[in-house]
């Protein structure tokens, strides 16, 4: 999953910010004012945050946008893209 992947499905959410990052060295400093996180966590493994908590760690990175996702609208934040 690239950056480009993660905002082409999230970019139409206005005024949320999503942090995305490389690694846990950087992450959570770098990321403090972000909505959501998205930052690698070892091989193929990916930690999620609501804003700087930890909600999910050592997700596979297939299945880590898609959980983030989830995450956005369990918390009433997510909108549908519109088509068109």
């Amino acid at each position: 999953i690239t950056t480009q992947m993660i905002r082409s499905r999230t970019s139409h959410l206005k005024g949320l910010k999503i942090g995305i990052m490389g690694c846990i060295v950087n992450g959570p400093g770098e990321m403090a004012d972000a909505d959501y996180g998205y930052v690698g966590a070892g091989p193929d493994k990916i930690t999620l945050y609501r804003g700087k908590e930890v909600v999910k760690k050592n997700v596979s990175s297939a299945l880590a946008l898609d959980e983030l996702i989830g995450i956005i609208k369990v918390d009433g934040n997510w909108v549908e893209p519109e088509v068109g």
